[in-house]
């Protein structure tokens, strides 16, 4: 289950999973049919600036699995995948509605790497991949499920055995106690990601996937409470229907007296 704290849960699914178990509320990009090259203004999940071009499948990167196919996949033709690209080796991508969930497939994966997420000019959360690194350095780790996974099995292209030394990994990042976020920024040397996911729904992890962290969010909105003046009363008002009551109590106790 997700926290209900403000912030975002993250979690990683099994190993070689290269797509989203989500299944309500998507919006997605496999950039499957974009060209190589630059990356274009718009993408399926919505509009994307900075240094952002998409390369054919090769060691780095190149899923080989659908992007809603959350079934362990190994070898395969492999597909287009994106990457951060220099000068700034950062992409921001403004989503076409609010989203509660983002997903992708994080490979040849650095520590340098970060996601962030913002609300308006607001940052919702700030993830550094270092701690999922930290957290493969493991022998083992477990699922939600309690299925026990060889953290070794997250190194190498599952595709072709290629980068042994870097991780590969399906990545699922919840909002949860009401955080969401309208566009995420990719950034670091080397970010390469396929098969992005988000979902303008409230989503909970499968149990196939295995918890890494809470991130506490920034920048919590303050709880929508009706002011007083909005129930078209008011203290004025308020003040008013008291002083009218006490008269009406004085004239009726007047009449009875007379």
């Amino acid at each position: 289950a997700v926290s209900g704290d403000f912030g975002v849960d993250i979690y990683m699914s099994a190993p070689t999973v290269q797509g989203t178990a989500i299944t309500t509320g998507l919006s997605t990009e496999s950039f499957n049919l974009i060209s190589t090259g630059t990356c274009p203004a718009s993408i399926g999940i919505g509009s994307i600036i900075g240094n952002c071009s998409i390369s054919s499948a090769g060691d780095y990167g190149g899923a080989s699995a659908n992007v809603t196919d959350a079934t362990p996949t190994t070898g395969g033709a492999g597909s287009n995948y994106a990457f951060t690209s220099s000068p700034t080796q950062e992409i921001s991508i403004t989503l076409s509605e609010p989203a509660k969930y983002l997903g992708f497939w994080w490979s040849a994966g650095t520590s340098s790497n970060e996601v962030e997420l913002y609300s308006g000019s607001e940052r919702v959360a700030y993830v550094s991949t270092a701690t999922i690194i930290t957290l493969l350095g493991s022998a083992t780790v477990d699922s939600m499920g309690e299925s026990t996974y060889q953290s070794v099995d997250y190194y190498g292209n599952p595709r072709n055995g290629a980068s042994a030394g870097e991780p590969y990994l399906y990545l699922n990042l919840y909002g949860t106690g009401g955080a969401e976020f309208d566009r995420i920024v990719l950034s670091g040397g080397g970010f390469e990601f396929d098969n992005i996911a988000v979902s303008d729904l409230s989503q909970i992890p499968d149990l196939s996937e295995v918890p890494v962290t809470f991130v506490p969010g920034e920048n919590e909105p303050e709880p929508d409470t009706e002011p007083l003046a909005n129930t078209g009363i008011g203290e004025i008002g308020y003040l008013g229907l008291g002083l009218a009551a006490v008269v009406v109590g004085f004239i009726a106790r007047h009449r009875r007296l007379t």
